[in-house]
């Protein structure tokens, strides 16, 4: 059965029913006793050396543990699996819709018998259908006599079910007998052509239901990979087996603290082992686990609100009352405390100033047009004159840079006329010192 929860977190942790402690309950027993036998050997029956000798064995195993991705294995067929979980509850048939729909269109005392035999047939449909794919339901109806003992046949359609040959299976019959009645009133005046579509179609859609059911019976998640999870899962714990050993060697004991309890290897136990019985568990929602469907009570309740509908609320209908409705709802003191947040867009406090919410008069938006072109021509010719400016720029730049780059000829004649004009001075004021007359 589903479990259903409200109580609050320190509740629920203590909850045994569909909780993680009933999962993996027994693993971690059958891995404590397994770990504390290996512990005793190591302890007991090994001598110094061969304690040494088995601390390299479990390094080797610690460090091995580290290759196996467990969490991307399990997360993936988790994933997978309560997809699949969850799509197969959303193809469980109601008869709500089709029962609606044909109170609509077969009123009356006169269609009475109609609307109880197809609500009927429709809990018969069930019945047979899910007793293909639910232990639960196949154990309330184990053989098709069950259902003339709780009336969900007759006897002359339990002959008629019997003998209809039936090699990939029968469970269908009684949609086909619905839609031969529907036919049937169509044939004598009751429903016109529109009425018998939209009846058909709902009955098709109640259908489908039970077929996708049975697909999904057929076609289950490969058992390769349902391996692969599982023999990785418990092949990791076999290895922690010895990985998360205390090492008992003298070496080690001097280096390291030696913890008896494998603390953190409980708690990946927990973990990996509780998902995984997860995917286990959900993996056929039809058995008898805590959190598989009750199709045992939905096929009670499809029963009695479809012949509810054919019957008392068929043709039911208040008087019309002409006080006018009070908009605005009371409270009560318990549901007046909780205040309800009234949602509001993201544009609630977008505002604009009073020059933006001005209206536009045509003439105004042809001016603007004008305008708008202008500016346009402006920034044209401004674009083009930048444009010129800077194609001459760069010719200038080359040619005052050509100007300031020197000839090497012209530069070594003006350096020899310097040294020349340097020479002559020289010589000029030595020619006058030699003049001046002794004293």
């Amino acid at each position: 059965m589903t479990i259903s929860y409200e109580e609050e977190f320190s509740s629920l942790m203590l909850r045994w029913r569909g909780s993680l402690w009933k999962a993996v309950l027994k693993d971690l027993i059958a891995f404590y006793i397994a770990y504390y036998v290996v512990l005793f050997a190591q302890w007991y029956l090994l001598d110094d050396k061969q304690k040494e000798y088995f601390t390299g064995w479990i390094m080797w195993c610690e460090i091995g543990a580290q290759y196996i991705p467990l969490s991307f294995l399990l997360g993936f067929f988790v994933a997978v699996v309560v997809a699949r979980w969850w799509e197969q509850f959303n193809w469980i048939s109601w008869p709500d819709k089709m029962m609606l729909m044909v109170s609509a269109c077969l009123p009356g005392r006169e269609n009475l018998n109609v609307r109880k035999t197809i609500a009927r047939w429709s809990s018969l449909q069930a019945a047979i259908a899910w007793s293909g794919i639910s232990v639960r339901t196949l154990k309330r109806f184990p053989t098709e006599r069950h259902l003339v003992d709780t009336k969900l046949m007759t006897e002359e359609e339990y002959d008629m079910y019997m003998n209809t040959p039936g090699p990939h299976g029968k469970w269908f019959i009684p949609i086909v007998w619905i839609v031969n009645l529907i036919k049937t009133m169509y044939r004598q005046k009751r429903i016109d052509s529109i009425q018998m579509d939209m009846l058909l179609k709902q009955v098709y859609s109640y259908r489908d239901g039970f077929a996708m059911l049975f697909v999904y019976d057929w076609v289950k998640i490969p058992l390769v990979y349902t391996q692969v999870v599982a023999i990785a899962t418990y092949g990791y714990f076999v290895i922690c087996l010895l990985g998360r050993q205390p090492k008992l060697d003298e070496k080690s004991m001097q280096k390291e603290i030696t913890i008896l309890f494998p603390i953190f290897t409980t708690f990946q136990m927990l973990f990996y082992i509780g998902w995984l019985k997860v995917g286990q568990y959900l993996m056929n929602p039809f058995g008898e686990d805590d959190d598989d469907f009750e199709l045992n009570y939905i096929l009670d309740r499809n029963t009695y609100i479809a012949n509810m509908m054919a019957t008392e609320l068929a043709d039911q209908l208040p008087p019309m009352s002409t006080k006018d409705l009070n908009v605005v709802l009371p409270h009560t003191r318990a549901s007046f405390k909780i205040q309800d947040v009234m949602p509001k867009s993201h544009l609630a406090a977008f505002k604009l100033t009073e020059t933006e919410m001005q209206l536009i008069k045509p003439e105004d938006i042809e001016e603007t047009d004008k305008l708008i072109e202008q500016k346009e021509k402006k920034k044209f010719m401004s674009k083009k004159k930048e444009k010129k400016t800077e194609a001459v720029v760069p010719v200038i730049l080359e040619r005052d840079s050509a100007a300031r780059v020197e000839n090497p000829v012209h530069t070594a004649v003006r350096n020899d006329h310097k040294e020349a004009n340097r020479r002559s001075m020289t010589n000029s004021l030595a020619s006058q010192y030699d003049n001046i007359p002794n004293s």
